[in-house]
């Protein structure tokens, strides 16, 4: 098929690469002009670090990623909130601390060395079917295709998901984040994701980021993150000192770096896609479910996606319609859960709720001794669960993406090497 994939996010570039291999003619088409690495440390899960290595691309990730083993999340007076590991779910899986632009520099590459053709510079403002297949087109009226497949990763604030009026529901989240990134060459910050809390309003995350590298974010109001952003980060430093326990020497450096906001989506896509006379827009990333970063799972649904989607087509490649009906079903749950698990997860730490923080603490707090609990919370963080009770279907015991004994793929077992050079 001709395909037309918009955005080279993480679900476009995963995208291309499996329908590229599978030798369909694929069209990155990106609206910035010159693509570069940028953004703060990110989680791939389990569940992602199977589908890059369906892309070859697991050694290359290890070298320019941090195995996070562990989470810890206190008060600031020291209370156990959070307390749990990857192990307690059984198995050696880790998630991995890289870089956004270390990830999508490896995936960048790849869809260059592949021969995929890319259209940089060409922002699409809308799109049009003609009988021949779907156009895209520019904000000055430039037109480009047609295609028969229009893949949409164009991101939380997706112009094509706005376009087909796909949503029943997308609003921004009353809080974001504040970030940077700090050196950390002597790995400070471990294998841990640190957390500390104030109440709900208050949130500070440390998250080892490759090699050398921590990131830092702190949870702030969308209404208050330009202030906070212009006010500088010597200003922040004076509310953010508190929390920093033992890491005060990571945050203390922010002071240097400097600091950025982002403000998150709550978006419900139902139905992701549109077939007309054959040809087909769907919508994959967070262009179909943007939701809260509380689990750390956006990189690895959108990876789940571009697999999915690029499975299903495999196995229907005579109806595109029937294609994109299986696919959205072997997602929907998957989705589903997270999306619920992200709306009960995100006000208890990230909102102007305060009793909420009062109930998290006390309750949170004996449940962290508890293995039971933290077997919970370490198999939700691995990425696979549709359910409490069940997962999804390609990662169970014999299922496509499922590893040894149904437990952990080839590059979980590849990241336990450490930390190496990018």
């Amino acid at each position: 098929m001709r395909i037309a994939v918009v955005g080279a996010g993480t679900a476009g570039l995963a995208s291309a690469l499996l329908l590229a291999r599978d030798g369909h003619d694929v069209t990155i088409v990106e609206r910035v002009v010159d693509p570069r690495p940028v953004g703060a440390g990110i989680l791939v899960q389990p569940i992602g670090q199977r589908i890059l290595d369906e892309l070859g691309l697991a050694e290359a990730l290890a070298r320019c990623s941090t195995p996070v083993r562990h989470l810890n999340g206190r008060t600031q007076a020291g209370r156990t909130v959070l307390r749990f590991g990857y192990a307690d779910a059984g198995g050696t899986a880790a998630g991995l601390g890289v870089h956004r632009g270390d990830l999508f520099g490896l995936m960048w590459a790849a869809a260059l060395s592949a021969g995929i053709e890319v259209m940089t510079g060409w922002p699409v403002d809308d799109v049009r079917h003609d009988p021949d297949g779907w156009r895209l087109i520019g904000p000055d009226g430039d037109e480009a295709g047609p295609w028969d497949l229009v893949i949409g990763a164009d991101g939380s604030r997706s112009r094509l998901r706005h376009r087909l009026r796909l949503a029943t529901h997308d609003t921004g989240y009353p809080y974001g984040a504040i970030w940077a990134v700090v050196p950390d060459p002597g790995g400070l910050a471990g294998d841990v994701l640190w957390q500390r809390y104030g109440d709900t309003r208050i949130a500070l995350g440390i998250l080892p980021t490759g090699t050398g590298q921590a990131s830092i974010f702190w949870a702030e109001p969308s209404r208050s993150m330009e202030a906070t952003v212009a006010a500088g980060p010597a200003a922040w430093l004076d509310r953010a000192r508190p929390y920093v326990g033992h890491l005060g020497s990571l945050v203390e450096q922010v002071a240097e770096t400097g600091i950025l906001g982002v403000r998150y989506r709550d978006v419900v896509v139902p139905r992701p896609f549109v077939v007309r006379d054959g040809h087909a827009i769907v919508l994959v990333g967070d262009a179909a479910h943007a939701m809260s970063p509380q689990l750390g799972m956006g990189a690895s649904l959108a990876l789940a996606d571009a697999w999915s989607l690029a499975s299903s087509l495999r196995r229907h490649p005579a109806d595109l319609a029937d294609a994109l009906v299986e696919h959205v079903a072997l997602r929907r749950n998957h989705v589903r859960w997270y999306t619920w698990l992200s709306r009960i997860m995100t006000p208890v730490f990230q909102s102007d709720l305060v009793p909420m923080g009062w109930a998290r603490d006390l309750v949170f707090s004996p449940a962290a001794r508890v293995p039971w609990v933290r077997r919970q919370f370490a198999t939700i963080l691995r990425g696979e669960q549709t359910s409490p009770f069940t997962s999804w279907a390609p990662t169970r015991p014999g299922g496509a993406l499922a590893g040894p004994g149904g437990a952990t793929g080839s590059a979980g077992s590849k990241a336990r090497t450490g930390r190496r050079r990018c």
